[in-house]
């Protein structure tokens, strides 16, 4: 009895203690380039690979998901750009499960955002999209009259003139 006793309250410790160890930490990676210009390749970058749900040019921030992989449910990343010097700035992403565990996948992510944020910043974006030929012009018609209000009520009826 009191070897059950022992193990549940070791289960009990090991299962409050595994949500602590498994909250990500923030990782960080440094570019020689302008605070304006890593944000900027790094918000290009998640536009174009993921959902950008919230953006704040000046705070330089901004939150992305990802979708479903093999490994994990998807993710939600925190991004924030602080300035480092003149021509420094640190790229500062958060990842975090939208459900479940991820395996690594989320440092794996981050990982591939940070070399994607680089290339942009090189002008070598490998990320394939199929371009459509522009649309013409299309001509936009007048807008319609707006009707007159309806009324719930009826209009009162003028009386002919020169009957008393």
């Amino acid at each position: 009895m009191r070897h059950v006793t022992l193990r549940l309250v070791v289960v009990a410790i090991v299962a409050l203690l595994v949500p602590v160890v498994a909250q990500a930490k923030p990782k960080k990676k440094t570019y020689n380039n302008s605070p304006e210009q890593v944000f900027n390749a790094a918000l290009r970058t998640a536009r174009e690979r993921h959902v950008v749900t919230y953006v704040n040019e000046k705070m330089m921030m901004f939150t992305f998901e990802t979708g479903r992989s093999f490994t994990s449910e998807g993710f939600v990343a925190n991004a924030s750009v602080e300035a480092e010097g003149e021509n420094k700035a640190t790229l500062i992403i958060n990842v975090q499960n939208k459900k479940g565990l991820s395996w690594g996948a989320g440092d794996r992510m981050a990982d591939k955002f940070y070399q994607q944020v680089g290339d942009e910043l090189a002008g070598d974006v490998k990320q394939a999209s199929s371009v459509k030929p522009q649309e013409p012009a299309i001509n936009v018609p007048e807008p319609k009259a707006v009707p007159n209000e309806p009324s719930m009520t009826k209009q009162p009826e003028t009386a002919p003139s020169g009957t008393a």
